[in-house]
């Protein structure tokens, strides 16, 4: 388990540098053209947020049960697939599923849809759906169970393409008969590949 979390602090580490060196070219791009400056004024179009995502995330998990051990301070790892929708306005809809892998369970998996509001580059959301686990060992009533998740997140594009995020989930499955229920909550990074860029509103 060790090694486990030394890979994923190195994964979260990693993350951080893309954000660091991803802000800093993003200032560059930005800064003002003086009048010396030859060439006409390049253009660039608002970002936006429609389109296909790809990407991966990592982080760690808090068991919210007091007898039921899940993922508490384990590190927790996986990617997610989605779509985005931006109308004229800034909210965004969206639908994202997941795989999340980590020590004690085999997998932990989410349907969710999303909804958010974007200040430019930056977008604010709230997100809940389906969840699926199954359990490493049968320490539960059953070897895989389903239940519901919802949480917040907040992303932001270094590029149009290009995104980082920080998500926090909480997680709920039922316990059968006698078993206690399973809660626990995931807070984890983001990075994220648009394809297509995301350019303008659709």
């Amino acid at each position: 388990m060790t090694s486990l979390k030394s890979v994923g602090f190195g994964v979260l580490g990693a993350l951080a540098l893309t954000a660091i060196a991803g802000s800093a070219q993003a200032a560059d791009i930005g800064r003002e053209r003086s009048y010396k400056d030859a060439g006409p004024v390049d253009y660039s179009p608002p970002i936006g947020w429609t389109g296909f995502y790809i990407g991966l995330n990592a982080g760690v998990g808090f068991d919210d049960t007091d007898d039921v051990e899940i993922v508490d301070d384990n590190f927790v790892g996986g990617g997610h697939v989605g779509y985005n929708w931006q109308g004229p306005t800034n909210v965004v809809y969206g639908i994202e599923g997941d795989v999340t892998f980590a020590d004690n369970i085999d997998y932990l998996a989410t349907i969710r849809g999303r909804l958010g509001y974007a200040f430019g580059p930056t977008l604010a959301y709230a997100t809940g759906g389906a969840a699926f686990i199954g359990f490493d060992e049968n320490n539960f009533g059953d070897d895989s169970d389903t239940g519901w998740v919802a949480g917040l997140g907040l992303e932001h594009k270094l590029r149009d393409n290009v995104s980082v995020g920080v998500e926090g989930l909480y997680y709920g499955f039922e316990g059968e008969d006698n078993d206690e229920d399973a809660n626990f909550f995931v807070a984890r990074a983001r990075l994220t590949y648009h394809l297509g860029g995301g350019y303008g509103l659709k």
